[in-house]
C-alpha cells in the first residue's frame, strides 16, 4: 500500500521535520521562533504538536540547559501568537499551526490536548 499523494493548492515545499525539532531546541533563534520550530518539527497531519506536560519548557532551554519558567514558556506562545507564527488556541501542552502555514500528508490526525478524534462512519 502506498502512501496517499500529498494535496494543497499554491507554491508550497516540503521541509524536514527532524531539521526543525533541532532549531527548536537551538538557543541561537529568538524564542518565539522557536516556538513556532517546535510546532513545526512536532506538528502531525493536522498541525497540532502535542507535548506532555514541561516538555516544551525543556526543548526552549537556554544555552546553560536552564529550563524556562511556565511564565516564560506563556509569554513565548503570546508572541508567537501574535506573530501568527501559532494560533490561538495553542498552549505548552499543544501548539496548533495554522492551516495555510502547514500541511502534511501522513501521521495522526487526533489531538488529545484539544479533544480531536477522528469521526467514526457507521457501517451497517
Amino acid at each position: 500500500m502506498g502512501r496517499t499523494p500529498f494535496q494543497f493548492e499554491g507554491d508550497y515545499a516540503a521541509v524536514s521535520q527532524d531539521e526543525y525539532k533541532r532549531r527548536a531546541r537551538d538557543p541561537r533563534f529568538d524564542n518565539a521562533h522557536r516556538v513556532e520550530y517546535a510546532a513545526m518539527g512536532w506538528a502531525n497531519q493536522i498541525g497540532h504538536a502535542e507535548f506532555p506536560p514541561g516538555e516544551l519548557n525543556k526543548i526552549l532551554a537556554d544555552t546553560d540547559d536552564k529550563v524556562p519558567s511556565h511564565n516564560a514558556v506563556n509569554n513565548h506562545i503570546r508572541k508567537a501568537k501574535g506573530w501568527g507564527f501559532i494560533e490561538v488556541e495553542s498552549n505548552r501542552r499543544c501548539l496548533v499551526l495554522p492551516m495555510y502555514h502547514f500541511q502534511k500528508g501522513i501521521g495522526d490526525r487526533t489531538c488529545d490536548e484539544h479533544g480531536l478524534r477522528p469521526h467514526k462512519r457507521f457501517r451497517p
